[in-house]
């Protein structure tokens, strides 16, 4: 026997908030207190430019041949 929810998903508003709702979002310029820790992401790695570099001059291709060719004849490279 199956229960069936009385309200199903769509019908679902949490906060009560209207669909035409629209939110203003502020600018705001303050600096961020030192206590707080920003969580900005690192640097991507050189290998990353390089794939793109391929990718956007089109030796891509040549490159991925050659990685085939050491993955099915079963060289590893040791980093």
């Amino acid at each position: 026997m199956k229960q069936r929810l009385g309200v199903s998903a769509t019908e679902w508003k949490p906060w009560g908030i209207p669909d035409d709702y629209e939110c203003e979002v502020i600018e705001n310029d303050a600096p961020v207190p030192k206590h707080i820790p920003l969580h900005r992401p690192g640097p991507l790695p050189e290998e990353f430019y390089n794939t793109m570099e391929a990718i956007t001059s089109g030796k891509l291709d040549a490159g991925s041949k050659k990685d085939e060719l050491a993955i099915s004849s079963g060289d590893s490279q040791s980093k």
